[in-house]
């Protein structure tokens, strides 16, 4: 029995033998060009290290030093997770061929034997694939990882990017989200349900499994014991004490995703420089206003119980028109920032903006709102509501969605997606359809295109790329990025105007009319996404003379109700940002560019005929005075054209019978020969005359008042 016992050990470690000779040779032949990314680590010699504008440096507030994370903590960790963590080098060889032949036996590679070590590479630098190839890969860089870093350094690292479920990443979130305690003060017990969580959130999380979470504790606790972490004492006295959760739903930190997108944006800009001419670590400048950030967390916390949804994000971005500098971006979802989501009405002004570029638009321009059948296309108003005539300002400022698709036709489909594009929204050529101008797009815009969009309308005209960072410089302090402010022009400064100053109505009296309430001058754009059973996202984007404010709420799941739309939550939260902002200090009023002209036109015949014609070239009406563009092309100005449309002379029975096309609200009076006609649903018919040639006189008039006259010989007959 013996003999067959040895026989047994020395076959078994001689196939580990053969079996880790072969793994090595795979890992050395798949493995040539994999590297460790030091850059994904959460923190490292090579970390990239962010400061304000004001070159202070930015505590990420998410994350903490070993020396301020409980013993308690470390020793759960390592009791349930990794026990021989301080002796190996990387690689637990007796878990590893453990689960190496099982994975064999099951051919499914799912088995466990990670160390923390190899955790961290999981979670950093590789995807979730199951493959032996993507395992031989996660051991090769685990052994790049412990060649540079000590334990310490590992075991730091590793608890910072844990995830706990609910959105909560990193020790330092959780001890806060859920028992509103650093990690430096945490009993063995809460260690031990930490501990407990993280081999499958949704199943292990005190919050969602109370019951798995107890059981998998226990366990916990009991290897802690076992290896010496907790005394008898310490032990037993967890059985006499029970997990005390207060959750704060707030846990998120609302400034993370301000670091992240930084870091995002600064790993993109290194990725194209050439790397060996400079030496890490990166000091990354950003643009980042800590007042500002605090006033965006505070103007979303203040909404946080509003449009509560499972999986709902809320963002607000505030930038400076200045720099196209993001000086705030506060969200629940610090990863919201690469969310790409449908952004509805709010691409019209740029629809808007191209046609009085083009000539063809002024905020006074007369539009008719009804059901159209645009080739087959039939845009629906909000509610089913249609106006009839209305003016362009009006039309935007209520969303009127059937105007914008008639003005888009007019433009053209392409050349208002490629207008769009030129702000710096990214449009798919699919999306050159009628629908962009009700924000119909293949793949959604982030909230900082919609920014940088914005950022184009607020400064007149000029495309200003958005940006968190202004420099970088290298650990010796050379340069190797700096903020250009390239401004291309996208509008003339007068068609820009009038676009904003249409806005401004928007947010006075149209669907921002929440921000009504601020005493100084602001832009606004609403949009609302519309889903099966509600809405699924609701947007505002506003502009003063200083900042641009973007702010979006997405239904990641379940649609909001209908009372969650652009005009009403995200707007409510612009306006809270903007009070703190300008708490001290408003901003300017807008001010027309010094070449944008007035004129005086027909206010009779805008009213009365939905028609643009300078007072000039009619002079029967009412004046009004408008600003209008260089190349502004006006209506046909001639009265009689407007007022007696298809005017005709004929005979019926014998009788002289006038008719044209009669506009409402006009009065007429028709005479031939100084005879009264008699009016009719024919036409206006004359008495019998005695000579076939006769004077026609035809007077226009509205309210009793005289508009126009019109006389001529006619042949009666």
């Amino acid at each position: 029995m013996k003999k067959a016992r040895k026989i047994a050990v020395v076959t078994l470690l001689s196939l580990s033998v053969i079996l880790l000779f072969g793994c090595g040779i795979l890992l050395f032949s798949v493995t040539s060009d994999v590297k460790l990314n030091a850059n994904a680590l959460p923190n490292g010699e090579n970390a990239l290290i962010l400061y304000d504008k004001d070159g202070l440096e930015m505590e990420n507030e998410d994350y903490a030093r070993l020396e301020n994370i409980s013993d308690h903590i470390k020793h759960a960790f390592i009791a349930v997770e990794d026990k021989r963590f301080y002796e190996h080098s990387g690689i637990d060889l007796k878990r590893t061929v453990g689960a190496l032949l099982k994975d064999l036996k099951d051919r499914n590679f799912t088995q466990g034997g990670s160390t923390i070590s190899n955790q961290l590479v999981k979670n950093t630098q590789l995807n979730d694939e199951k493959t032996i190839k993507r395992k031989l890969k996660e051991a090769k860089i685990t052994f790049q990882l412990e060649k540079r870093y000590t334990k310490d350094e590992i075991l730091e690292m590793y608890l910072n990017v844990l995830y706990f479920g609910k959105g909560i990443y990193g020790v330092k979130s959780a001890c806060r989200a859920l028992y509103d305690k650093s990690p430096s003060e945490v009993s063995p017990l809460e260690a031990a349900s930490l501990a407990a969580t993280i081999a499958n959130p949704s199943k292990y999380s005190v919050l969602l499994n109370r019951e798995n979470n107890l059981e998998r504790t226990k366990m916990v606790l009991s290897l802690m014991r076992e290896q010496g972490y907790l005394s008898l004492n310490e032990f037993e006295d967890c059985d006499h004490v029970d997990i005390v959760i207060n959750y704060d739903k707030n846990h998120n930190n609302y400034n993370k995703i301000y670091f992240n997108s930084a870091y995002n944006e600064a790993s993109s800009i290194l990725s194209t420089r050439k790397r060996k001419e400079f030496s890490a670590p990166y000091r990354i400048y950003t643009y980042w206003d800590k007042s500002a950030q605090q006033a965006a967390n505070d103007a979303l916390l203040a909404f946080d119980q509003s449009a509560q949804k499972d999986g709902a994000t809320k963002e607000l971005l505030i930038a400076d028109n200045a720099f196209g500098a993001i000086i705030a971006y506060a969200s629940n979802d610090d990863k919201s920032y690469r969310s790409k989501r449908q952004p509805g009405s709010l691409l019209k002004p740029f629809i808007y903006a191209k046609a009085i570029e083009d000539g063809i638009l002024l905020p006074d321009s007369p539009l008719l709102d009804e059901q159209t059948d645009f080739d087959g296309y039939y845009p629906a108003n909000f509610g089913g509501t249609y106006y009839g005539w209305i003016s362009a300002r009006e039309a935007l400022s209520r969303s009127v969605n059937t105007t914008a698709v008639s003005i888009l036709r007019d433009i053209g489909s392409k050349e208002g997606a490629d207008t769009i594009r030129s702000v710096g929204i990214p449009l798919d050529e699919k999306d050159e359809t009628l629908s962009l101008a009700l924000g119909g797009t293949t793949y959604g815009s982030t909230v900082k295109e919609i920014a940088e969009g914005y950022l184009t309308l607020a400064n007149g005209g000029k495309h200003r790329r958005t940006t968190y960072i202004r420099k970088i410089t290298d650990a010796k302090g050379r340069v190797v990025y700096q903020d250009d402010h390239s401004d291309p022009r996208v509008f003339k400064a007068e068609s820009v105007y009038l676009t904003t100053d249409m806005l401004k109505t928007c947010a006075k009296s149209g669907t921002a009319k929440q921000l009504g309430y601020l005493e100084y001058d602001i832009a606004a754009k609403t949009g609302t996404v519309a889903a099966k059973s509600g809405n699924s996202d609701a947007w505002c984007a506003s502009y003063t003379t200083e900042h641009t404010f973007i702010c979006r709420f997405s239904a990641l799941k379940t649609p909001f109700v209908d009372d969650v739309t652009g005009g009403n939550f995200p707007t409510k939260v612009v306006r809270a940002a903007m009070r703190a902002v300008y708490a001290s200090n408003t901003p300017a009023s807008f001010a027309p560019p010094s070449d944008l002209r007035k004129t005086e036109i027909d206010k009779t015949i805008k009213e009365s005929f939905h028609k643009l014609v300078p007072y000039k070239n009619s002079g029967f009406g009412e004046k009004e005075t408008i600003y209008v563009t260089k190349n502004f092309r006006f209506d046909a100005a001639d009265p009689e054209v407007l007022l007696l449309k298809n005017l005709s002379v004929q005979t019926t029975d014998g009788l002289p019978k006038v008719s044209f096309d009669a506009f409402s609200g006009i009065e007429y009076a028709v005479l031939i020969n100084d005879a009264p006609c008699i009016k009719t649903q024919d036409g206006y018919f004359a008495p019998k005359q005695r000579f076939p040639i006769g004077k026609l006189e035809i007077y226009c008039l509205k309210d009793g008042r005289l508009l126009w006259k019109t006389t001529r010989l006619v042949r009666l007959y």
